[in-house]
């Protein structure tokens, strides 16, 4: 080998190793970065008159497991869906309330029925009445509350649909820019890495909203599709996905009566049964929450008031009043009936005629709510009879979710365990999608730069730089030797 082939191929293994160790810099430097995937420098024996001739930089790949990456998408969109289920049933198991705790529906019902009991005992006090027009008031406003905090939910999973589609619009939008991009930096013979890991990233962000699979296409470009198959991004142009947020939602507005919409994907609304296209992240996590979850939770509490009306609304009960009028409790002013139910806990209120603030009169309490005139004030048939109404076990009304005869205390009950059922479902199906999105995220990032590895490979990229450097110096000797000569 002559000394020109021998100087020519130490330098090329000094560019070698110079760029292996920029490689090694930038796997360190970016490990912690999101979308970015292990770099290694492709070497090969560089041709030179059919003898050796150094080595040649191919190309710095980018090391990524396909396979494990599209399971981690999978699973970090189950993490995000499950998430948000959770915060929704925690939510409204705060606004229920577990049994016996503070604030919540079972204490107001336990303090209204307290009331009536202290009042059936001296019908004759005042207080004793007025304290149970309160507890009743108190009982109605809470309901007031909880059926609020139902819908607020609701019309918050709404504007968070509306958020999710504008995100998920921009997150394509970006992913075509980088696909055009990334195929014209790939067609001038530049590395496009930096450019693909910002795709990743950005895809990585789409699939929370709702889970990818990513298809690979000619010139580096990717196309998406749901997980279900709906096409996202397959071309230059992403399906353009479009929804129209409703304003404050009500327990009258669904998506059955169409006053509430569905996703509008490329002008076409879709129907129930394609909605299972964008099923899996949080926007279908967002969408359950307002068309099925709140729902659900709102027709409980509508039938539970409803019963809660019946029961104090019976001329059985209160001879005074007739099949047609309010009882103790009324529906704005009026009598509350199956057909107008949905609601019925948002507009639930004690009955004026006994409430003193609304210029009622407390004796109603006791001698009937259609009375002309006050009976007798030692008389506690009425509130003896009212206490029984709420204690009897009864078939619940027409319409009712709930089907056992129960108690009204029993039937809130019911309603209580099914809201803490339904939170300890959800938060173990959390739990289990952590775990499981752990761990695949635990497999992938192994795979990907390891500080270990990249200082063991430092240091034989040190090790290869001396030795080239080492040959140069020894033609140099050579060199002057013959020189000196």
């Amino acid at each position: 080998m002559s000394l020109a082939k021998a100087l020519s191929n130490a330098v090329s293994g000094l560019t070698a190793t110079t760029r292996g160790t920029e490689v090694v810099a930038d796997n360190l430097a970016n490990m912690q970065t999101s979308g970015y995937a292990r770099r290694e420098i492709v070497l090969s024996a560089r041709g030179l008159g059919g003898s050796g001739g150094g080595v040649r930089i191919d190309s710095i790949s980018r090391v990524v497991n396909a396979g494990l990456l599209a399971e981690q998408r999978i699973a970090g969109a189950a993490k995000a869906e499950s998430s948000k289920r959770l915060d929704f049933f925690q939510k409204m198991e705060e606004v229920i309330g577990l049994p016996g705790s503070t604030g919540g529906l079972g204490s107001a019902l336990t303090a209204f029925q307290a009331s009536l009991l202290d009042a059936s005992g001296r019908p004759e006090d005042k207080n004793r009445l007025l304290k149970l027009a309160q507890s009743a008031k108190e009982l109605a406003t809470r309901l007031n509350s909880a059926s609020d905090a139902v819908q607020t939910a609701r019309t918050n999973a709404d504007s968070a649909i509306a958020l999710d589609v504008s995100l998920l619009n921009d997150g394509l939008a970006q992913v075509a820019y980088l696909n055009r991009r990334i195929s014209i930096i790939s067609n001038q013979g530049k590395d496009p890495s930096p450019l693909i890991d910002e795709r990743q990233a950005t895809i990585d962000q789409i699939n929370s909203i709702v889970p990818v699979q990513e298809i690979a296409r000619k010139a580096g470009k990717v196309a998406l599709f749901t997980t279900e198959g709906a096409p996202l991004l397959d071309g230059t142009v992403p399906s353009q996905i479009a929804f129209e947020p409703a304003s404050r939602l009500s327990a009258e507005r669904s998506v059955d009566d169409r006053s509430v919409g569905r996703l509008i994907v490329d002008g076409k609304e879709l129907s129930a049964a394609r909605m299972r296209f964008f099923s899996g992240g949080t926007l279908s996590a967002n969408f359950e929450i307002r068309d099925y979850f709140g729902p659900q939770i709102q027709q409980e509490l509508d039938s539970f008031v409803l019963e809660l009306h019946d029961r104090f609304a019976d001329p059985a009960v209160d001879s005074t009043i007739t099949a047609n009028v309010p009882g103790l409790f009324v529906d704005g002013r009026d009598r509350a009936i199956p057909e107008k139910m949905p609601g019925l806990a948002t507009r639930i209120a004690l009955n004026p005629v006994v409430d003193p603030s609304a210029g009622g009169e407390l004796w109603r309490l006791r001698d009937g709510l259609g009375a002309s005139t006050a009976g007798p004030a030692g008389d506690s048939g009425l509130l003896v009879e009212l206490e029984k109404a709420m204690l009897r076990r009864s078939d619940p009304p027409a319409g009712s979710v709930f089907g056992e005869k129960a108690s009204l205390g029993r039937r809130l009950a019911i309603l209580e365990s099914r809201v803490i059922s339904r939170r300890n479902t959800a938060e173990a199906d959390s739990a289990l999608k952590n775990s499981q999105a752990d761990t695949i995220s635990g497999r992938f990032f192994s795979e990907g730069v390891n500080s270990d590895v990249e200082l063991q490979r430092l240091l034989e990229y040190e090790q290869a730089y001396a030795a080239n450097a080492r040959v140069i110096q020894a033609i140099d000797e050579m060199m002057d030797q013959v020189l000196r000569w």
